[in-house]
């Protein structure tokens, strides 16, 4: 279970940005907090619970948990968010079993620097082997690293993680973040409407004081001059 914010805040906000991603995909899970297991023959030992996890070529349906025996294939990407309570364990017993499992790239992030260092790592299966993959430090100070397994960029922003999709040049967003987009736009777009109408408005004033003013015009020239 979460312990601290930036543990919970990382974890549901994640979900909800991969899940977002991959909402209309039917053959690619997205999984968070949920018991993976990945031998039957000893299930009280061979079990461990991402935070967040992708699998592809898997149906999209809700699962109690999540057995690779059974679904014929391990996790494609896990992330870790360190807390104090299991931190010791995501360069450990976890990074282990995930190795032995078989998943392709696996990250740890912790968000505060508290625990590990550096505070955001991703390592790739090579030859069997998780080797860890270089990052690089922009200009800004943030921390990036390419996941070539998602096709993005993790970038570490402050205290924040955040997933750059290089195709659409633009963050991933989650589905509170997309519901806020939304009104946004709806907002923007009302607004544009408000003043097209104004304009409108004015126009419309501006026409009928120069039908008015032609009016009086005419009323002058048909009296002639010297008239009252």
């Amino acid at each position: 279970m979460p312990d601290n914010a930036w543990h919970s805040d990382t974890m549901h906000e994640h979900y909800g940005m991969l899940s977002t991603r991959y909402m209309h995909d039917r053959h690619t899970f997205v999984g968070i907090n949920m018991l993976l297991l990945y031998d039957r023959e000893d299930e009280a030992r061979d079990m461990v619970a991402p935070d967040v996890f992708v699998v592809f070529g898997v149906p999209d349906k809700k699962r109690a948990s999540y057995n690779v025996r059974d679904e014929g294939k391990a996790p494609d990407f896990v992330l870790e968010a360190a807390s104090k309570g299991t931190y010791e364990n995501d360069l450990g017993s976890k990074k282990d079993k995930y190795e032995r499992m078989g998943v392709p790239e696996y990250c740890v992030v912790d968000q505060k620097g508290d625990m590990h260092r550096p505070r955001l790592q991703l390592f790739r299966l090579e030859g069997g082997v998780y080797k860890r993959v270089s990052g690089r430090i922009d200009p800004d100070g943030s921390l990036a690293v390419t996941n070539e397994t998602l096709g993005l960029e993790l970038r570490l922003e402050d205290d924040r993680l955040r997933l750059w999709d290089p195709e659409t040049q633009d963050y991933l967003r989650g589905h509170q973040e997309e519901h806020v987009g939304r009104l946004q736009e709806r907002a923007g777009r009302l607004e544009e409407r408000t003043r097209r109408l104004k304009e409108w408005d004015k126009r419309i004033a501006a026409e009928q004081r120069v039908r008015e003013l032609e009016t009086e015009l005419a009323d002058l020239k048909a009296r002639g001059p010297g008239k009252p």
